[in-house]
């Protein structure tokens, strides 16, 4: 990972030193800028094109740099002809931004760089307005910003403060929890840590399990109990988009190297549903024993590899004919299972016996066994692949295995049920269960005769295990309660017994801030990044949403060499996709429309008392015939919004497509009422939630009414 010569503005770490980056930039002069309709704004020698036509481009050159920025429209559920069809991009639509950054003589793309990059409204075009001081902004109404401007509007975004905020930033990153009630809650950290703000709460059907991010980070899975299957979550709109059906308590959820598919291990009927990861189908359903499953990926994603806890055998499947290639015999009782490409070699950790198998990805067989003591829980190698972890929760150690002697190089010891491991760059991070800290081990020091240093981090009050192990947990840490920030030099750590995020830079003593989670136990954390990404040399890309319609300015920051320069792109009115509806607008429909409609009875925002029953009736249709729906089908949800209270069930018919949901309000506040019809695809979310205000017994007023988000 390359790391960053300044902080990026994510917002955990910023101090105010960083406002003073861009002055010392030496930030030059706006260039003209060459606009172009449809073509490609890198030079002609430029080895990549776009996958798909421009929006719209432009492109400034200075300091020997060519720079170019472009919209594209992004390919999902749109046909090649459409899509050549688009001359600019429109309001409130998600789009890909690019930035190619090549050599202004040779046209040699330029490698290796971490730009940032931000989007605001143009000052005086269309009631835009970037919140800066007259002379520093723009020097009259429409005009672009001049050398002053540009300078002062980075170091303003680099900020974090919430009065000055770009409509479109490219450097963003969420964080995500699973929680132990039932949702995902979605956190946006790019405010001051004081200012932290919850972004969404996503309801699922029922407790989470074990989660996933696709590589295109537009969907996440969630493995759920109570046999409500694997939750896909839309990343984008905040919401679950379906509920795929797969086998008994599923647990692990794994997505294929190449993301064509996704891999859940159902330990409750000895099977691993594969689904495709596009149109999310059950591919094929593959028996593989009895008990939990874990589940890994050699030869660049060609084989998996599932192990089978009350089974004796590892399953290994061709992931592109999903056909069993074979099984090895490793013996029962197999908690989880980590694989090298670099070493060639896949590790089974054997709990009971306190055993490490070691396979031969190659020849798929029994290469070694590493005794060690009985308890074993999570193994995992790190990035190197050289070096493998086995954590032991039961005997406060973790070994340290090499790959290359095939035996322990450490053995360390001074945790408190270690039960959980990720890996920056510098350091390998260990969540211990018994205690609250986190122990840094030193991954310079693995390859030493000497044991590696570690440091333990206190990080909240109470131990994670005074919240009891809750529904998310798992044999080999099927919840990671650890995330790696984007940089590669910190981490942030859930804490379920202090319902908390810690957020902690390496060479600190102690975690530098914490992140509310608004009293909800945080099982699990997963970062979501959103910040540009070289795609290919030369070119960063990421998927923005883009804001009103307008004149807008396109600020980089680059940091070696280092520059600042402004371009400009043009954002036209808001346009309905294909099958209707303006594109990124609720009213327009960003996927296919729900099959089913709803009338609630009652008002919206309907005023209730806490303690008190009452009655919410509604009506329930299927769009295509009018015919109402099968009491069977309705799946009826009310939550306290933010956190707290929870109901789920199914409610009552009375008849004539009306059904009704008997609802005694435990305590004052915001309530959404949601309903789904999973057999017809309709999952939490697809629909309008209806708010519910309830005010405390006998009070005159209640909570205000709450709108749509």
């Amino acid at each position: 990972m390359t790391r960053r010569t300044f902080p990026r503005t994510h917002g955990l770490w910023l101090s105010l030193a960083c406002l003073g980056v861009c002055p010392a930039l030496g930030c030059g002069r706006r260039a003209s800028l060459a606009i172009s309709q449809g073509e490609s704004a890198a030079p002609a020698s430029a080895p990549a094109q776009l996958e798909a036509p421009f929006l719209q481009a432009s492109r400034v050159e200075r300091d020997g740099l060519s720079i170019a920025f472009a919209l594209r429209p992004i390919e999902r559920g749109r046909s090649a002809a459409a899509a050549a069809e688009s001359t600019a991009a429109s309001a409130f639509a998600d789009v890909v931004a690019e930035f190619t950054i090549t050599d202004a003589k040779t046209g040699a793309p330029l490698g290796g760089l971490s730009p940032l990059g931000w989007m605001s409204r143009r000052a005086g075009d269309a009631g835009g307005d970037d919140g800066l001081p007259g002379g520093a902004a723009a020097s009259a109404a429409g005009a672009a910003p001049d050398e002053a401007g540009c300078r002062e509007r980075i170091k303003r975004f680099m900020g974090g403060l919430l009065s000055v905020r770009p409509e479109v930033d490219m450097n963003a990153y969420l964080l995500w929890t699973l929680n132990q009630d039932s949702t995902l809650s979605v956190i946006n950290p790019q405010v001051a840590l004081g200012r932290t703000k919850l972004r969404s709460i996503v309801s699922l059907a029922a407790p989470g399990v074990a989660l996933a991010l696709h590589p295109d980070r537009e969907s996440l899975y969630v493995s759920l109990r109570g046999g409500r299957g694997l939750a896909v979550v839309d990343t984008r709109r905040g919401f679950v988009r379906s509920n795929v059906p797969v086998g008994q308590d599923p647990g692990r959820v794994a997505v294929a190297p190449d993301g064509r598919t996704v891999w859940v291990g159902n330990d409750g009927d000895g099977t691993v549903s594969v689904i495709d990861a596009r149109s999310t189908d059950v591919m094929k359903t593959l028996q593989v024993g009895p008990g939990h499953h874990e589940i890994a990926f050699t030869g660049g994603g060609r084989a998996a590899w599932i192990t089978s806890q009350r089974g004796d055998a590892v399953t290994v499947v061709d992931v592109a004919a999903l056909e069993p290639l074979g099984a090895i015999a490793v013996g029962e009782g197999a908690v989880s299972i980590a694989a090298s490409d670099e070493a060639g070699v896949v590790y089974v950790a054997n709990s009971a016996r306190g055993e490490v198998v070691i396979l031969d990805a190659a020849r798929r067989a029994v290469a070694g066994r590493v005794a060690l003591k009985p308890g074993l829980g999570a193994l995992q190698f790190e990035p190197g692949g050289r070096f493998a972890f086995a954590l032991n929760p039961a005997a406060d150690e973790v070994a340290i295995l090499d790959a290359s002697t095939g035996a322990v190089a450490h053995a360390l010891t001074g945790f408190a049920a270690p039960d959980a491991v990720t890996f920056t760059d510098a350091f390998a991070y260990v969540r211990n269960l018994g205690a609250g800290k986190v122990s840094l081990i030193d991954r310079a020091g693995l390859g030493g005769p000497a044991a590696p240093p570690v440091v333990h981090v206190a990080v909240g009050q109470d131990a994670p295990a005074a919240a009891g192990r809750g529904p998310a947990a798992g044999p080999s840490g099927l919840a990671a309660p650890i995330a790696p920030t984007p940089e590669g030099n910190g981490a942030l750590i859930a804490n379920p017994a202090d319902k908390a995020l810690y957020f902690y830079v390496e060479g600190m003593m102690a975690p530098i801030g914490t992140l509310s989670t608004y009293g909800r136990e945080p099982s699990s954390i997963l970062v979501e990044d959103r910040s540009l990404k070289e795609v290919r040399q030369g070119v960063y890309a990421t998927t923005v949403r883009l804001g009103a319609e307008g004149l807008y300015d396109v600020e980089l920051l680059l940091d070696r060499p280092r520059a600042a320069v402004c371009l400009e792109a043009t954002v036209a009115p808001a346009r309905c996709a294909e099958g209707g509806g303006y594109a990124g607008q609720g009213d327009c429909g960003e996927g296919p429309a729900p099959g089913i409609a709803l009338s609630p009875l009652f008002e919206p925002g309907l005023q209730l008392a806490a303690g008190e029953p009452a009655t919410l009736r509604f009506r329930a249709t299927a769009k295509d015939t009018a015919a109402a729906l099968d009491v069977k089908e309705m799946e009826i949800m009310i939550v306290r919004f933010p956190a707290g209270y929870r109901w789920s069930g199914a409610p009552r018919p009375e008849g004539d497509g009306i059904f009704s949901v008997a609802f005694t309000p435990p305590a004052p506040g915001q309530y959404r009422f949601l309903a789904a019809a999973p057999q017809r695809g309709v999952a939490f979310g697809a629909l309008p939630f209806v708010p519910l205000r309830v005010s405390a017994r006998g009070a005159g007023g209640g909570a205000p009414e709450e709108g749509a988000r």
